[in-house]
């Protein structure tokens, strides 16, 4: 867990957890308060550790989490993407051409519909290409 305070809000800044019900605290119950930053840690940032420590790793995040602008991506005036009811093909399709690489998108219910959660871009272990996800990309949706 990170235990300053600053790096909490600047991480908190760009990547937010929004089931949390306030922000976290460095004085806080770090299991509960970043408990998704840990869970995130232990499953992706662990396999790197012998390249990145926890901080470079998320740091790397960062840096990686706006090389691609997935909003451009998905709704430029040249995207065949279908509003306000895009379908899961399209939105795999439109990110593949751009980064030459499968994404994995992630659905969650809300109001009995599944809507898109989250994209993501999976790297080789340096951060340095994107590269295919292992699962096929729609597994979630």
């Amino acid at each position: 867990p990170l235990k300053d305070q600053r790096s909490i809000n600047a991480r908190d800044n760009y990547w937010y957890d929004y089931f949390l019900s306030k922000r976290p605290s460095a004085k806080g119950n770090w299991r509960i308060e970043q408990n998704f930053w840990a869970m995130e840690w232990n499953r992706h940032g662990t396999c790197s550790e012998n390249v990145f420590n926890q901080q470079n790793y998320f740091n790397l995040a960062k840096t990686l989490m706006f090389t691609y602008d997935l909003t451009y991506i998905l709704f430029n005036a040249r995207s065949p993407i279908q509003l306000p009811w895009p379908r899961v093909r399209d939105v795999m399709l439109a990110i593949s051409k751009f980064t030459q690489a499968r994404p994995e998108l992630r659905c969650r219910y809300y109001n009995n519909n599944k809507i898109l959660m989250e994209v993501v871009l999976c790297y080789d272990v340096l951060g340095k290409r994107v590269i295919n996800c292992t699962r096929p990309g729609n597994v979630f949706c």
